[in-house]
């Protein structure tokens, strides 16, 4: 239950203790049940973009974690918590809640999510524009995920290194760090996070169709665990290699599609970056299709 707000958004479910038919009754292990069912109805509408009703099973599920003593749950629901604050654009609530899940795992000595937890507060600081600050939290989330010895925590850690360094256009780093992640990529997540950053460094490189192949393997690693942020990033950043490729007919079906995904999360700002890019291969190719439905969707004209 510990959303991670790198690229791609991932879920850490704890184990339910059995409470069936037959079963002695086990009050603890039921509330912890009710822990995981809020949280899961929150990750499933925190994925759709309906961040208040996330915000209220999260919500739930911290109460109940904290009327329990269940610290793990705690930590966890902090850290959701703080995933939709991040998204909702308050930077200083999502970084204390980041924090205090943070402190709590390194209590428990859950380092797995630790490392989940410092990987977040380096997305809060990177989105300030301290890019200092978020290498710190990077090699923070580094160590931690070598102290909980769990691959998919490590591998995570270095995909957004990865990342992190094709943003600074440092592709001697970023390559380096997905070379590391490589072996470690073996959940369709990590994948489809992995296959993502090789797409950008390749776009970058100026090889435009191996960038198409990475992020076409990471559109169907994404699709295998419905992580439709990740998927409509992935449909983007196809439109814009075949944009660089200039076969605009198929950027304009690209850039369409991730529009269609972003409307569905009621991500404005990506919407609004989809329609510039529809009018520019629209213009680049002389297409002559009709930008109506992308202009005047309600979603841009939302609040």
């Amino acid at each position: 239950m510990c959303l991670s707000l790198g690229m791609r958004l991932g879920l850490v479910l704890v184990a339910v203790l059995a409470c069936g038919c037959g079963a002695r009754r086990d009050p603890y292990g039921q509330q912890v049940k009710k822990v995981n069912d809020y949280s899961l109805q929150g990750e499933e509408r925190f994925q759709q973009g309906d961040l208040k009703r996330a915000d209220r099973n999260f919500s739930r599920a911290l109460e109940l974690s904290r009327a329990v003593d269940y610290p793990p749950g705690v930590s966890q629901q902090l850290n959701n918590l703080g995933a939709v604050a991040l998204e909702q654009g308050d930077l200083n609530k999502a970084r204390s809640l980041f924090t205090q899940a943070w402190q709590i795992n390194q209590d428990l000595g859950n380092w797995a999510d630790a490392a989940t937890n410092q990987t977040n507060l380096a997305t809060v600081a990177q989105k300030a524009g301290d890019q200092g600050q978020a290498a710190q939290h990077l090699t923070a989330a580094q160590d931690a995920a070598q102290k909980s010895k769990a691959r998919a925590a490590l591998g995570q850690v270095l995909c957004r290194w990865g990342s992190f360094y094709l943003d600074q256009q440092n592709y001697g780093a970023a390559l380096e760090f997905l070379q590391q992640a490589q072996p470690l990529a073996t959940t369709p997540a990590l994948k489809g996070n992995l296959y993502h950053q090789w797409g950008r460094f390749y776009l970058a490189q100026g090889d435009a169709p191996t960038a198409a192949a990475y992020f076409t393997q990471a559109l169907t690693a994404d699709r295998q665990v419905l992580d439709r942020a990740a998927m409509a990033a992935d449909l983007f950043a196809l439109g814009e290699t075949h944009q660089v490729g200039g076969d605009f007919s198929r950027a304009f079906d690209y850039y369409a599609r991730a529009f269609d995904v972003y409307a569905a999360l009621g991500k404005k700002s990506p919407l609004k970056e989809c329609v510039k890019r529809l009018n520019e291969v629209n213009d680049q190719g002389q297409l002559g299709q009709s930008l109506e439905r992308f202009a005047k969707h309600p979603k841009l004209a939302s609040p």
